[in-house]
């Protein structure tokens, strides 16, 4: 149960079948100043679960080398009564250029097992190593830490705790409001098909990336709820 509630957090990546929603919110954004200025340099949710919270997703954008360096963690912890606990880190720094990734670094304690997961660009694919393993990707590939809206635009992405492409596909639902940091802004919310058939995910007018909600198999839902977004804290 516990591994899939994270499994769905991190395979959340997006097939353009409302690309022109997005294309008519916000202009893709490939710079590190960009991208800096679109968030102030940090977004924090706050991880939810039948509504309790269980611990916090992270993300830090900075420039390094002339390159966009973003980095993620999330936590969680889930008790029960006295007699049992879960805990969960996952730890992930990605290098963009212009758009196009250029290192990954992941490392995953799920309870005490503890996974690695790197990746470079090689001219034009992505080599990546899991587990003693190597294989080539496309060089084009985003990864699924949500935070670029370009991701709408893809037909595959790169599932960051596997190491494998996911294709998938995503309804546009209408609009609605959701909180970013100490304010209620408004959003497009879209459904994910395919794999994840109930997960939904928000962006503001902006391209900002503002939360999303999605069933573990015990039926409960997870949600992703924004505290924090540069400047604004809730």
């Amino acid at each position: 149960m516990f591994r899939s509630i994270v499994v769905t957090l991190f395979t959340a990546g997006f097939l353009a079948s409302s690309i022109l929603h997005a294309n008519q919110l916000a202009p893709e954004v490939k710079t590190p100043d960009q991208v800096i200025e679109l968030y102030g340099g940090t977004l924090v949710f706050d991880v939810q679960r039948s509504g309790q919270t269980i611990g916090t997703h992270r993300l830090d954008f900075s420039e390094e080398q002339g390159m966009l360096r973003v980095d993620i963690e999330m936590d969680l912890r889930i008790r029960f009564l006295a007699l049992f606990s879960y805990e969960y880190r996952y730890l992930a720094s990605e290098w963009w250029q212009q758009g196009q990734l250029q290192r990954l670094d992941v490392r995953v304690d799920d309870d005490g097992d503890l996974t690695e997961l790197f990746a470079r660009r090689e001219g034009e694919h992505l080599q990546l190593t899991q587990a003693n393993q190597s294989q080539q990707l496309p060089a084009e590939l985003l990864t699924t830490n949500h935070w670029n809206m370009a991701i709408l635009s893809q037909s595959a992405v790169l599932n960051t705790l596997t190491g494998e492409t996911s294709q998938l596909a995503v309804e546009f639902l209408g609009e609605s409001t959701a909180p970013a940091g100490d304010k209620e802004v408004p959003v497009r919310l879209y459904r994910l098909g395919g794999e994840l058939e109930d997960t939904d995910t928000w962006y503001d007018e902006q391209g900002r990336w503002l939360g999303m909600e999605f069933s573990a198999r015990d039926n409960s839902r997870i949600r992703l709820i924004n505290r924090y977004i540069g400047g604004q804290r809730g």
